[in-house]
């Protein structure tokens, strides 16, 4: 139940079905001062979550900070790469890679170099109707570009961050691996997903990645134009506030 609601929530926090509502309002409406607001308060929404400058200001202060990779020595026994990653184009048969697929493709150096072992993907499937499991996916393609399978573990339950650290907890204490575990996900997904783990019992180390606000410009087309991609990072961010707070209410953290 709980899986459904959260996605019945994430649809409506996006700032773009916000404007929407508001503009849809304002077009209905039959007082005019109701029309000329609604309508104003639609177009400052809009601008507001489609500024780049102000989004980035926001979420430097939510990303974790990323590891520095010219002093990062560490070795460790698994990689936990979290969901989120990938999908499968069944028409032409090809791997289709997310926006976060830095979550494993940072991993990748570590292994190569041997400063990680494993690596475990945990990832189901996200979505309200089924479809192959995205660490199934994930794995067939790492053992086509050389990792050796022996070397890949897959959780495949998973559907969401808390499920991520339950099971993926189950599968290291049934492997019997209690430290030198390294969690990989993205920046603003980090702080949710480390509460989850600590809850589950995991001792680990973070490695967040593909962070957004790294590039913090106070240039005219950040200042005063409108980005598109920045309204659904306004999406992922909001997600990720709104989920900290369910997760609490649930237990989940």
């Amino acid at each position: 139940m709980f899986f459904y609601i959260s996605k019945i929530l994430g649809f409506f926090c996006q700032p773009i079905v916000w404007v929407f509502i508001i503009l849809v309002f304002s077009f209905f409406t039959k007082n005019p001062k109701r029309k000329k607001k609604s309508f104003l308060i639609g177009l400052i929404v809009l601008y507001f979550f489609s500024n780049k400058a102000i989004f980035h200001e926001v979420t430097s202060l939510w990303e974790a900070e990323p590891v520095n990779m010219r002093t990062f020595n560490t070795e460790y026994e698994v990689a936990v790469v979290l969901g989120g990653i990938v999908s499968m184009d069944r028409k032409h048969k090809l791997v289709e890679f997310q926006a976060n697929s830095d979550r494993f493709l940072n991993v990748l150096p570590l292994y190569f170099k041997g400063q990680v072992k494993k690596i475990l993907i945990s990832g189901g499937t996200g979505r309200v109707y089924g479809e192959e499991e995205e660490a199934t996916i994930l794995q067939s393609y790492l053992v086509k570009i050389g990792v050796k399978k022996e070397d890949i573990l897959i959780e495949v339950k998973s559907r969401n961050t808390y499920e991520n650290a339950k099971f993926s907890a189950e599968l290291l204490s049934d492997l019997g691996i209690e430290s030198k575990i390294l969690l990989s996900t993205s920046s603003t997904h980090m702080y949710r997903s480390a509460l989850c783990f600590k809850k589950q019992g995991v001792n680990f180390d973070t490695f967040p990645v593909d962070q957004v606000s790294y590039n913090r410009e106070l240039t005219p087309d950040t200042l005063f134009i409108p980005n598109a991609k920045t309204l659904q990072n306004w999406y992922d961010l909001i997600h990720e506030w709104l989920g900290i707070v369910s997760y609490k209410i649930a237990g989940y953290i």
